[in-house]
């Protein structure tokens, strides 16, 4: 053995018998000496990142791989400690380098997908991961990523089975039961999230993630003096953290605890000044409490949320005008384009008399299915469909562009602002229509009824069962359904209890709309879940009972503890209390002392 040899095989030694700082200095010592020795330069880059000198180890490996540039294990170990330094567009530059020398080497494919998916580039994860034909067996981690790249790109029940495999190979690795969390709460399966986070949590009950799972799971599910226990044990192991933070002020805004929200939203958004989510969240809690002037400052923050600016593919139009830069004179060439979802387009529209009234020179965009409701209800001929300006290239002929949402704070500056009744109006011929084939039912109750939304992870949250409802249907009411998308199960449910739904088979609730609120303004009564009908009720001012969860930051159009909305004086909100049994039976009561339904704030 020569004496380079026992001197390397000494260190070793020494490192190996927990004298690690004098083994340390000794590497260091000899790799200055031997700067082109692969040896002396290896046992440096192992005893380095083994002392968590990432740096000194990434260092080292440059050296080496100058001297033999194409050792596929050298250029592995690279590119995965600069991955784990987030350096990934380096990490991803040797990991190119190590597929041109073997392009199906297992570990680079799935971690070049792994790389893009931390780039948040999802179509291109999704790509390269399914590079490999098949995951090894015992890859757990591979399961993790794969699952990982599917649930981003919306592939639910494949991401799911891939961690349910995960957790059969290692079923003490925690992230993969967080993962599957996720998962099924994208399903808007809560129960299920929070039996998996569960036993993320019997494994490790200091895993800060699942703690912030667990704490989320129970916020939706309103259980706030739950979900505080867990975000406060996870704050107690990270106390900077900037997503227990926020998820802390969120929490609180479902419980429209003002002072406890503020509190976690300044420490949160001095950790991340740009949590949007955050903001928007700590808006609708303003905007619940009638302080306007702090919640129109972060309304616009809505649109900057990534599933949210994702989905405005004309975001970029608009994006110089948001927050407080939006100054627009009566002759500009304004064009007020729509977001989001129907339901607020809806509500937005509430301000377009005003805007109508003030700019001289102004086109809007709508859904297709709105533009001749709002030409009719509204007087004038400057509605198009979606997209017909902002689109193509006729867009330059406008000077100013914005979203309908970002004029809301030009004209609702407090509550009195709010003093109007409805405002769309409906086909005579099909109001007239529904009048005469609903006359058969003589002096019944009309009532109008629908029990099911189909948004996100709150769908779940804000839909009920035709069954939670069987206590309405009685001899002196006919219920008649204003529920869009398929409702066969609920219908052959009904008719088992020998109860009749009156459902209009010709009639498309969803495209229709025209005969959705024809229909609409010929019943006695709306009773309904946060739906978009139930802003097409709002707006043309039926009667309506709405039913939804009772602590939500998101919907702050409708507010639980009041019971009403200031954005539609005829509907009435009911939170679940207890149960849904108990909420029905208060409609019933509502339904049995009144005559004439007038709901006011």
């Amino acid at each position: 053995m020569s004496n380079l040899e026992n001197k390397l095989k000494k260190i070793i030694d020494t490192f190996n018998n927990s004298n690690t700082d004098t083994a340390y200095k000794d590497i260091k010592k000899l790799s200055e000496k031997y700067n082109k020795n692969i040896s002396v330069q290896n046992v440096l880059f192992q005893i380095a990142k083994k002392v968590g000198d990432i740096n000194t180890s990434i260092k080292t490996l440059k050296k080496i791989l100058f001297i033999e540039n194409n050792n596929t294990f050298y250029i592995a170990q690279l590119y995965k400690l600069l991955l784990e330094k987030g350096l990934f567009d380096e990490a991803l530059q040797k990991i190119n380098f190590l597929l041109k020398i073997d392009k199906n080497n297992y570990e680079a494919l799935r971690d070049k997908s792994y790389i893009y998916f931390l780039k948040n580039d999802y179509i291109e994860a999704k790509k390269h991961i399914e590079k490999i034909s098949k995951l090894r067996d015992n890859d757990y981690f591979g399961y993790n990523i794969k699952g990982l790249v599917y649930l981003k790109n919306n592939y639910f029940d494949e991401a799911k089975n891939l961690f349910n495999t995960a957790i059969k190979i290692n079923d003490r690795y925690v992230d993969s039961y967080n993962n599957l969390g996720a998962c099924l709460l994208e399903l808007e399966k809560l129960d299920e999230a929070k039996k998996v986070f569960n036993g993320a949590y019997n494994i490790d009950k200091k895993n800060v993630s699942t703690l912030i799972n667990l704490a989320n799971v129970l916020s939706l599910q309103d259980d706030i003096v739950g979900a505080v226990k867990y975000y406060n044990e996870a704050l107690n192991l990270d106390p900077n953290n900037q997503a227990i933070l926020s998820n802390l002020a969120i929490c609180y805004c479902r419980d429209s605890n003002e002072k406890d929200a503020k509190i976690f939203y300044d420490k949160a958004i001095k950790v991340n000044p740009y949590d949007y989510k955050l903001m928007y969240a700590y808006c609708t809690l303003q905007l619940k409490l009638n302080n306007f002037d702090q919640s129109w400052e972060l309304f616009d923050s809505r649109l900057l949320i990534e599933k949210n600016k994702d989905k405005l593919i004309n975001f970029n139009l608009v994006k110089n005008n948001l927050f407080n830069n939006l100054k627009i004179d009566p002759k500009d060439n304004l064009l007020v384009l729509r977001e989001q979802g129907i339901g607020e387009e809806v509500l937005f529209s509430s301000i377009y008399p005003e805007i109508i009234d003030k700019f001289e020179n102004l086109k809007i965009e709508a859904d297709k299915r709105l533009v001749s409701i709002f030409s009719r209800s509204f007087g004038k001929n400057i509605f198009v469909e979606d997209g017909y300006y902002s689109k193509n290239s006729s867009v330059s002929d406008f000077n100013k562009i914005t979203y309908a949402g970002n004029l809301i704070k030009l004209f609702r500056k407090n509550k009195d602002d709010f003093n109007y009744s409805h405002y769309l109006t409906a086909r005579k011929d099909i109001v007239y229509k529904y009048k005469e084939i609903l006359s058969t039912y003589k002096d019944k109750l009309k009532i109008g009824l629908s029990w099911k939304s189909v948004v996100n992870i709150y769908g779940s949250l804000k839909s009920l069962s035709i069954k939670d409802f069987e206590p309405l249907f009685t001899e002196e009411r006919i219920i008649i359904n204003l529920q869009y998308g398929d409702i066969d199960s609920d219908k052959k449910n009904i008719l088992k209890q020998n109860k009749h739904l009156e459902v209009f088979n010709d009639l498309d609730l969803f495209n229709d709309i025209e005969s959705c609120i024809g229909l609409l303004k010929n019943l006695d009564i709306f009773i309904t879940v946060s739906n978009s009908t139930a802003h097409f009720a709002g707006a043309l001012g039926i009667p309506t009972i709405l039913i939804c969860p009772k602590k939500s930051s998101t919907y702050y159009y409708w507010n639980t503890q009041t019971g009403s909305s200031i954005w539609y004086k005829n509907i009435k909100v009911l939170g679940i209390e207890k149960s849904i049994d108990e909420t029905v039976n208060v409609i019933n009561n509502i339904l049995e002392k009144n005559n004439e339904f007038k709901f006011t704030n």
